[in-house]
This record gives structure tokens, C-alpha cells and sequence, in this order.
């Protein structure tokens, strides 16, 4: 990583406005001056045939290049956060979980502990906090989770939990049909912790209870969850049906038909949708790779990741593969794409006054591409990082 002081560009969606031949300097680890300028007399990096965006912004991830968070070294968070990276990432929630087993609140603090050393490096994305994926989730729709990492819902054992990941704790996915889960999530919300429904059979009515409690967003919205129906429209049709609820989509035209997707586009828009990877450790990753994951040995299978027998677990994708995919599917224009990307979800964890905008004094990251979604240079709080 390099550190400069300017980038000439020749398109920049900030993303709420476009610009053409524009300079964006550099304050340190922060945004300075943005502006128009076709012949600028000098600059740190000359990017002028490519496309400039803020850096992607990941709430659920949960392993690539061969790691998972749950490895809990800071060798392999390093490997993580630089995977990620290459794909245009610069802004992660560190998605984990933990067991129901004997010991299992040590091997969180393990987990834990591991993130923030592995979080220490000025190299690759950066990890804004964690995403806890469980483990009060109803095992009926536990996907690719083993039964070992589902637990009854308590709030003393929530308590435990917020007290070992203290500040860096600002998501979790519960189900709230279980019993003790609204104590939960009402504690989480007092918190400031962004409370994800998901892994659940909830009805519509207890989803507007949720909602009304503080709840406010979607965890891979369709997936592990009760279809939306008719008659019993669920946790999904109170979701489309409130504009306080953020929705995360993984955009890889495997968890989600393009038929849905742009539905889901029509009734949420891309002020209230998170494009999201969902990766496990074979992301990036060859075709065929195997390896062990929360639920079993996980395989990459024609580009999905798969258990043995055919459950998704997680996906394969990266950053700059959801946004292609999500432009290929959606059609819209380039800016609405890369708003799901960065501004929407840096706003569903609270961070947009830093993070998902190249806008000054906010944190300077961006990504450089071409037209064909290839990317270029990555720059993480002012420092360039080339993408070979």
C-alpha cells in the first residue's frame, strides 16, 4: 500500500452524484478537495480511463481465501481482510458465530480477540465491527449452520456476549419466534446494536412487533426463511411492506432469482437494500475447492458453495462480482448499483458519517475500475493498493 495525495479519474460516483474528469485529493486517511478538472497538472495517480466509487461496504461475510473469522488467528483475518480487498471490499462486517457447546464463551473471546489483532494491519479492508450470525436461530431454517452452532435464546448468555465483543459487536441475526428472543433484541436495541431478523419462521405480525421494537433489517432476505405467501405474507412481506427495514441481497443468481431481485428492487429501492457477499472460506478460492465450514464440509459446485447435500453455505462471491451481477440483473443506472454497495449499508450500521461516500473528511476509501467491473486500485484510508 502507497500513500498519495490524488487521484485524476475519469467518472466518480460519489455515489449520490456523478462527475466527469474530477480530482479527488487525499487528507491523510480522509477525503480533501473534490473536483472538476480535465487537465490537472499533476496528481498521485493517474486513473483517468477508469471508474471511481466509494469502497464497498460488506455486512455478512464470513470467510474467503481459505479462512474463516471462526479460525480465530490474526493470520487469518490478515488473509480475510487482503481477499476481500481484491475485490474492491474496504469495509467488512467480521460475520461470526459460536457453539452451544462447553467452553463455547472462551472460544468466542478467542474469536473476538483474533479480529481485533487481525484488524491492527494498515493492509486490506478494514473491519468496522462484528456481525453475529446467530446463535440464537431457529434450527428449522438453520441452512448451513451445524446443530451445534443453534442455542436457545438467554439474556444473560446475550449479556456475556455483548460484555466480551463489547463497542465492536454492532450487528446479530436472531430469530424472534423463539422464546427469551424479543428480551434480546429489545436489549440490543438499547445497545445501539443493529438487530437483523433472520434463520426463521416468523409470521407477519410478530415481524411488525419486532420492527415496532427496534428491529430494522433483513438478514439474505428469502433465504432461511418461510416463503412469501398469499395468505401468510410472513417475515418478507412485512419487510417489503416497511420502509424503516434494511434488507441484505446476495446478488449471485444462485440465492436469488433476477425475477426476484427486481422485485425486490421495485418495493425496497436502493436506499433500503444491502448488497451483501454471504462468503465463506472457499471465496476466491478454485472451482472444486473443499473445505470444512459450520455445517459440514463446504465444496465450490458450478460456483456456489454447497454442503454435501446441495444446502447452500454462503456463497463464492466477491464485492465487485455482486455489483456486475447486480447490473447485469437489475439494469439501472451504474449509481443505484453501487448506492446498494456503499451508502446503504454504510447507513444500516450508522456509519455513513464515515464510511460509503467520497465526500470530504469522510474516510478515504474507494475503488477504481473499468468498464468491465475489473478492478484496478483499492484505497483504503488514502492508500493505494494496485489489483493485479
Amino acid at each position: 500500500m502507497k500513500q498519495i495525495k490524488s487521484v485524476f479519474c475519469g467518472r466518480v460516483y460519489t455515489p449520490v452524484r456523478e462527475l466527469t474528469s474530477a480530482v479527488i485529493s487525499f487528507d491523510g486517511g480522509t477525503f480533501g478537495e473534490i473536483r472538476s478538472d480535465s487537465a490537472p497538472l499533476s496528481v498521485g495517480l493517474d486513473a483517468r480511463n477508469l471508474i471511481a466509487a466509494p469502497g464497498f461496504v460488506d455486512l455478512h461475510i464470513q470467510g474467503c481465501g481459505g479462512n474463516d473469522f471462526l479460525d480465530a488467528t490474526p493470520e487469518a483475518i490478515h488473509t480475510i481482510r487482503q481477499t476481500a480487498l481484491r475485490g474492491g471490499c474496504t469495509s467488512l462486517l467480521a460475520t461470526t458465530t459460536f457453539d452451544n457447546e462447553p467452553g463455547a464463551f472462551e472460544r468466542l473471546e478467542k474469536t473476538v480477540l483474533a479480529i481485533r489483532e487481525g484488524a491492527k494491519s494498515p493492509d486490506g479492508a478494514h473491519i468496522t465491527g462484528i456481525h453475529l450470525e446467530g446463535p440464537f436461530l431457529n434450527i428449522e431454517k438453520k441452512g448451513g449452520f451445524g446443530s451445534r452452532y443453534i442455542r436457545k435464546p438467554n439474556l444473560a448468555d446475550f449479556r456475556r456476549i455483548m460484555a466480551i465483543a463489547g463497542d465492536d459487536l454492532k450487528m446479530i441475526t436472531i430469530a424472534p419466534e423463539l422464546e427469551g428472543a424479543l428480551e434480546i433484541i429489545k436489549e440490543a436495541v438499547a445497545a445501539s446494536i443493529v438487530v437483523s431478523l433472520g434463520h426463521t419462521i416468523a409470521d407477519y405480525n410478530l415481524a411488525r412487533d419486532c420492527f415496532d421494537a427496534g428491529a430494522n433489517h433483513i438478514t439474505h432476505v428469502f433465504n432461511a426463511m418461510t416463503g412469501l405467501n398469499h395468505r401468510g405474507p410472513g417475515l418478507i412481506g412485512a419487510a417489503l411492506n416497511d420502509e424503516r427495514v434494511f434488507v441484505q441481497a446476495i446478488p449471485d443468481g444462485i440465492h436469488l432469482h433476477p425475477a426476484v431481485l427486481n422485485l425486490l428492487y421495485k418495493l425496497k429501492g436502493p436506499q433500503r437494500i444491502c448488497l451483501i457477499t454471504d462468503a465463506t472460506a472457499p471465496c476466491g478460492l478454485p472451482e472444486g475447492s473443499t473445505l470444512e465450514g459450520v455445517g459440514g464440509t463446504i465444496t465450490i459446485r458450478n460456483g456456489a458453495v454447497r454442503l454435501p447435500n446441495g444446502t447452500l453455505a454462503g456463497s463464492a462471491l466477491m464485492m465487485n462480482e455482486a455489483v456486475l451481477r447486480a447490473r447485469n440483473m437489475l439494469q439501472v443506472p451504474l449509481a443505484k448499483i453501487l448506492q446498494m454497495s456503499s451508502l446503504t449499508p454504510a447507513e444500516a450500521i450508522r456509519m455513513e458519517g464515515a464510511i460509503g461516500q467520497i465526500k470530504t473528511r469522510h474516510s478515504a476509501d474507494m475503488v477504481l475500475f473499468d468498464d468491465d467491473f475489473r478492478i484496478h486500485y483499492v484505497v483504503v484510508r488514502g492508500k493505494v493498493t494496485a489489483i493485479e
